[in-house]
């Protein structure tokens, strides 16, 4: 499950933090309701780990905001790996990179989070076999929180998504054509299941209840807590 963000946005790594906050709306919202339910969750010493977290972005806002956590970056992607090094390098061993594919079984945790990234599974039942690991790595207590793009597979509530999501894009700068050209090339790679499918693939993984925790259409933040 090997995967290069350069070749998939094709964008420089250097400016994909800049670049991704052209295209996906409400990016701070979905991180700082993130960080808010880790508050809530997560032991001052707790350990989280960050799936396909990239650039380290995510990690950072975490190893700040909860300065006694430990936290794992996990990523296939060794050019975003470089700059999640340098970014988190003041942390010390309290932020670690894990080159590793999330689909792998994840070693005991307190949180799992996840940013814009697991939309990359498209297969539905490979994605049931990463919450089953999530569920199974987290402690009791622990909280899976996961901010990504779901669509309804009702056509014209997922019209108006991706009519208020090109929107967004074109207020950023982004041409209708350009808009329309990355959702082409986005729709080889990624999959945004509906609401219904996340919940229930979640159930299936043994959360008690999975549950959307913010929405703004098409975009997320959903899991649940190990109880």
């Amino acid at each position: 499950m090997a995967h290069s963000v350069s070749d998939h946005l094709h964008v420089m790594i250097a400016d994909y933090d800049r670049f991704i906050r052209t295209v996906i709306p409400h990016y701070e919202t979905m991180r700082a309701v993130q960080l808010e339910l880790l508050a809530r969750c997560l032991p001052s010493d707790g350990r989280v780990i960050d799936l396909g977290g990239g650039t380290g972005a995510l990690a950072r806002a975490v190893a700040e905001k909860f300065p006694a956590a430990c936290v794992e970056i996990w990523d296939t992607d060794p050019a975003m790996l470089e700059v999640a090094q340098e970014r988190c390098a003041a942390f010390g061993d309290r932020v670690h990179l894990i080159e590793r594919s999330f689909a792998e079984p994840l070693s005991a945790c307190d949180a799992v989070v996840a940013c814009i990234a697991l939309h990359h599974v498209k297969d539905m039942a490979e994605k049931g076999k990463i919450y089953a690991n999530v569920f199974r790595a987290l402690r009791p207590g622990g909280i899976f929180a996961n901010a990504d793009c779901v669509m309804s597979e009702t056509s014209a509530v997922r019209a108006a998504s991706y009519e208020g999501w090109a929107k967004f894009m074109e207020e950023q700068g982004l041409s209708p054509a350009e808009t329309q050209q990355q959702f082409a090339e986005w729709a080889n790679e990624d999959y945004y299941p509906p609401l219904a499918t996340e919940l229930r693939l979640l159930a299936e993984a043994g959360f008690a209840e999975p549950d959307c925790f913010w929405r703004t259409a098409p975009f997320t933040v959903f899991g649940g807590v190990r109880s």
